[in-house]
């Protein structure tokens, strides 16, 4: 965004009263070795103290933070050998450290602002070793030491959410990425009554994160939400929602290829309308009225691309939340593997990699609370007479869920059958309840007669033996038993 005057940085830094474990001031130290040491002490406990950046800045008195100048030239110095210094820091600094000398010139006077930014993944090492600040000192990282275990901890538990999506931005420009009227629409709440506590509002909930030079960052959480256009931040554009049309059954001939760059929170309603517009529906009576129904329940659609999009994996950069639209099923694909096994979808308890999105979408009623999205989604199906949605993972490939088109009973494979009956146990054991073939017969739709109660009696034991579910009182009369998903 906006170009952040260089002195802006400067004078936010000198206003604190000390220095930190991420903050140190130089009128003329310039030494090579001091300053290899540093970065890595400086990277290392920016990352233990939750700082984007940590700053050694040559120029300011350190006791009175007068602006002195200094004749330090970070271009021109030379480290052992006669070696520049850049080189030389470069072959005994770790690949990981990042960082960048920056000169400033203003009224006569020279300064020079070294900009670390924060280690992540492992700690910043120099000649083979680390180090970290302890109040105003740079020590070594004792291996084996307290703080080297807590450092690993911190740096292992960085979440991709809370990363920067775009940086050095003005208040004026947050509205022109962020639909603020939209998230507070959302939340149903009120906006607050100016900028400044909005700002802070939006610092407090992690979209955004003041920078030390008074400016904001705009985390992935933020634009992940509310972005007017995920195409604004580089980083994002692959996380964009996609649905595309097929012509037939396969993907040789695309027919619509539809992008909803606007963060989730707005893209939701948008993509699950034209999902629904874009599959076919017939007009149905029931009792006085008659209502048109979609092909695909809404419901399970709502709840797979509330799923697709919470459940992806954020650090995978090949690919994004995609709606697959064929003439006999919609595909709901996204990176990552599940977190739990596919068989317990329904009754595990919900995990997720994006804990940040998923609490805002809570309280926007864009997903569902305690891990209910599956149960919904089975249900619906089982509603609808549907077969039961179809589950892939791979690791590499990403989590496909499919969902198929209204087949009755008897046009149901014998997988999909078995597939049915076996969520169906689930779903009842999940409401405090058991399978049997009434309830079975139910969820397909067929009629009480005993053809279907046969039909039915043979699938049961079909899934018996296939190991999908159990009897739950095995000396139930067959008359009175009941059934439960295998592991329970």
């Amino acid at each position: 965004m906006g170009n952040a005057d260089e002195m802006e940085l400067l004078y936010s830094l000198i206003g604190y009263p000390a220095e930190t474990e991420w903050l140190e001031f130089k009128d003329s130290n310039s030494d090579p070795e001091r300053i290899g040491k540093d970065i890595s002490a400086l990277a290392n406990s920016a990352a233990f103290h939750g700082r984007d950046f940590a700053y050694r800045i040559w120029g300011v008195e350190d006791t009175t933070r007068q602006l002195v100048g200094t004749t330090f030239n970070p271009l021109t110095k030379k480290a052992k050998g006669n070696q520049d210094l850049s080189i030389w820091l470069r072959r005994f600094l770790s690949t990981n450290a990042n960082y960048e000398f920056n000169t400033i010139e203003r009224g006569g006077l020279k300064f020079v602002v070294l900009v670390v930014v924060a280690t992540n993944g492992q700690p910043v090492y120099f000649d083979n070793a680390a180090y970290i600040r302890e109040g105003s000192s740079t020590t070594r990282l004792v291996t084996g030491s307290a703080k080297e275990a807590e450092l690993w901890r911190r740096l292992q538990t960085e979440d991709f959410e809370s990363l920067p999506a775009e940086k050095d931005v003005a208040v004026g420009e947050i509205s022109e990425l962020l639909d603020l009227d939209a998230y507070y629409g959302l939340l149903r709440t009120r906006r607050p009554g100016n900028i400044d506590e909005t700002v802070n509002e939006l610092c407090r909930q992690e979209l955004l994160s003041i920078q030390d030079n008074g400016r904001y960052t705009v985390t992935n959480l933020g634009a992940l939400l509310v972005a007017r256009r995920l195409g604004d931040f580089p980083g994002l554009r692959k996380r964009t929602l996609r649905v595309v049309r097929f012509e037939g059954d396969a993907n040789f001939d695309i027919l619509d290829d539809t992008f909803f760059d606007s963060g989730y929170a707005l893209a939701f309603p948008q993509a699950e309308q034209f999902v629904s517009a874009m599959t076919s529906a017939k007009e149905v009576t029931e009792g006085a009225f008659r209502r048109v129904r979609t092909e695909y329940p809404r419901r399970a659609v709502r709840e797979l691309l509330s799923n697709m999009v919470v459940h992806q994996d954020l650090s995978d950069t090949t690919a994004g939340p995609v709606v697959s639209i064929y003439s006999n099923r919609l595909e709901f694909s996204n990176p990552g593997t599940t977190l739990v096994p596919i068989d317990r979808l329904l009754n595990a308890r919900p995990k997720t990699r994006n804990a940040a999105l998923v609490r805002v979408l809570r309280q926007m009623d864009l997903c569902e609370e305690g891990g209910t999205g599956w149960d919904l989604i089975v249900a619906s199906c089982e509603a609808a007479f549907m077969p039961a949605p179809k589950v892939t993972s791979e690791d590499g490939l990403g989590t496909v869920v499919t969902l198929f088109g209204g087949r009755a009973y008897n046009r149901m494979t014998k997988a999909e059958r078995r597939e049915a009956a076996y969520w169906h146990a689930c779903l009842m054991y999940a409401r405090g309840s058991s399978m049997n073939n009434q309830s079975l017969r139910a969820r397909f739709g067929l009629e009480d007669e005993k053809k279907s109660l046969v039909a039915i009696s043979r699938l049961i034991r079909e899934c018996c033996e296939a190991g999908l579910i159990k009897g739950e009182d095995e000396e139930a009369s067959a008359k009175f038993r009941r059934y439960i998903p295998a592991w329970a």
